[in-house]
């Protein structure tokens, strides 16, 4: 007596029919839906080869024009931000020297008035003699070297950093 074999189901359509297995999947389909199988396969694979141009295409690009990659462009921002930190604080550095400085040279203007004064009355009464005028020279001299370099005044480097320095790390290669 022959026994009957039950036929393998096909994952597509679920009837009990001749079917092969797939390679890949290891799932069982008919002849009919074995070729759907394959289509659909097939047009998974277009779809990757479409992609993979569209990789190529955007490494060839970057290849060609390297400072316009993503990186390239973050070190041109830094570049920009730290040029613009250290415009805004030496405009803010000038401001404060400029209002300082307008203040000390108001005081020097008092004290050159006030020898100036003892110059005319001095000249109007003919009233001075030789250590008078070294005085008023010695005086003068304190003025100008004042003004070309003012003792309450200066213009030092802070030690803190301006701006952070950038680094190109690389870890490893493809």
């Amino acid at each position: 007596m022959a026994t009957a074999t039950s036929k393998a189901r096909c994952v597509s359509c679920g009837k009990e029919k001749a079917v092969m297995k797939c390679g890949g999947c290891l799932q069982d389909f008919c002849f009919n839906h074995m070729t759907d199988h394959r289509q659909e396969l097939g047009k998974q694979l277009d779809e990757i080869e479409v992609t993979r141009d569209l990789f190529r295409q955007s490494l060839t690009e970057q290849s060609s024009k390297p400072q316009k990659h993503a990186l390239m462009q973050q070190i041109d921002r830094w570049e920009h931000d730290s040029m613009n930190k250290i415009r805004k604080t030496a405009e803010e550095a000038r401001q404060r020297l400029l209002k300082h400085t307008t203040e000390y040279f108001n005081g020097m203007e008092v004290k050159l008035n006030k020898l100036t004064d003892q110059l005319r009355e001095s000249r109007q009464e003919n009233d001075f003699i030789e250590t008078d005028l070294q005085q008023w020279k010695q005086q003068l001299n304190l003025l100008k070297d004042e003004l070309n370099k003012p003792s309450t005044i200066t213009v030092t480097d802070d030690t803190t950093p301006l701006v952070t320095k950038i680094c190109v790390s690389v870890a490893g290669k493809l």
